[in-house]
């Protein structure tokens, strides 16, 4: 097959969508340009109920030609009951739209986007010939959507999975009928089909070769690449401000050392906290709780940035990465089962500062933090040409 230099990216979510994952797809899709590809990228329109985000300042998504896989802004039928389900708020309502919600993922592997992958059609896309094909989670119905397409004809020289998430092992699924033995047939039958399997964790990666051996030579691990570095001006802040951006559900990660311990200095710093969560987070002289939204204005105004690493499993959360772009300091609480390693991990960037998720030890790294003044700059390693290049070789 010719070298035609075209990917084509499937992901069954919206290129607006404000997520970690999809900021983390953008990043790889710029590499992927940025390395002289032709970037066809195969969505689904956004629904009402996500935080949309805007692309207008991405110059290099002139260049990617976004070809949507359903017909409807709102994807259908599905995607609306969907939408629904997940965003109805007030009373009675609300409780019963969230049981529904609950049984509806116990009796799936996956989200509404499972029928659109199962529907797509290979005439809505300008060739059905490229050199690189890379179907990216989450969500996993991608993987689905591309298989799809390569019954239909589509042609290539290797097929790369890309996985956020892990199908088996992924802590922020909900509870599933499905048995791990039926997960993990599930996850056999899509990685037979990839030439190559890229996990965004080391943890992930070596997890996934013990479950799935037959298939380990096929794995291969690279960290998140961060779209464009951002060097911010000094805040100017009246009162060090903390900011922590992500969710926070309390079975993934624990907020409350945090919580408690910027609630105890009162007098020295402003936490900032926005996401979404299983419980309501309360509101004091010195926290502001935010809903779920554009961090963008917020990031802009915060001194120090928190990532929460989860409690179990081998995930590492995106927010990580994209933070290494910025000019300023992250502070990464190290909780879970494989402490030692990921604190190796971490300190392999040169780029992040640590501590246990305890209250007292953030209480005093936050103190020596504000004391140093240190200056901190993007770190190189994680830029998306270098990374998009390690993906396809």
């Amino acid at each position: 097959m010719k070298n035609n230099k075209k990917i084509l990216v499937v992901k069954m979510a919206a290129p607006n969508a404000s997520s970690s994952s999809m900021i983390r797809t953008l990043a790889v899709i710029k590499g992927f340009v940025e390395n002289g590809y032709e970037v066809d990228l195969f969505c689904i329109h956004a629904n009402s109920n996500i935080v949309l985000k805007d692309l207008s300042g991405y110059g290099f998504m002139e260049q990617v030609n976004i070809i949507y896989a359903d017909e409807e802004k709102n994807g259908g039928a599905n995607q609306a009951v969907y939408g629904m389900l997940s965003g109805s708020k007030g009373g009675i309502k609300h409780k019963l739209f969230k049981i529904a919600r609950k049984l509806y993922h116990y009796t799936t592997l996956y989200d509404f986007t499972h029928d659109i992958a199962k529907k797509v059609s290979i005439e809505k896309l300008p060739s059905k010939e490229y050199e690189y094909v890379m179907s990216d989670s989450d969500p996993k119905t991608s993987h689905i959507a591309m298989a799809k397409l390569v019954e239909q004809g589509l042609t290539y020289k290797k097929w790369i999975q890309y996985w956020g998430d892990p199908l088996v092992g992924d802590i922020s699924a909900s509870k599933t009928i499905y048995t791990k033995k039926a997960i993990k047939r599930e996850e056999k039958k899509l990685f037979s089909k990839a030439d190559k399997i890229v996990y965004t964790s080391p943890f992930t990666l070596q997890e996934e070769q013990r479950i799935q051996p037959e298939f380990a030579n096929k794995m291969i691990f690279v960290p998140t690449p961060f779209i464009e570095t951002k060097i911010y001006r000094e805040t100017k802040n009246n009162i060090f401000t903390v900011g922590y951006y992500g969710d926070y559900f309390s079975n993934n990660r624990d907020i409350m050392p945090l919580y408690n311990a910027c609630n105890g200095m009162k007098n020295e710093l402003i936490l900032n906290v926005m996401g979404k969560a299983d419980f309501a987070l309360e509101k004091t002289d010195n926290i502001n709780v935010f809903p779920r939204g554009d961090i963008s204005e917020l990031e802009k105004k915060t001194d120090l940035y928190i990532c929460v690493l989860n409690k179990k499993g081998t995930q590492i959360p995106g927010k990580l990465y994209h933070y290494a772009a910025t000019n300023r300091p992250v502070l990464v609480l190290v909780d879970g089962d494989n402490k030692e390693a990921m604190i190796e991990y971490i300190a392999g960037f040169d780029r992040y500062l640590w501590c246990n998720n305890e209250e007292n030890d953030i209480i005093q790294k936050i103190r020596a933090l504000m004391a140093e003044k240190q200056i901190w700059e993007p770190c190189e390693k994680l830029s998306c040409k270098k990374i998009s290049a390690e993906i396809i070789s």
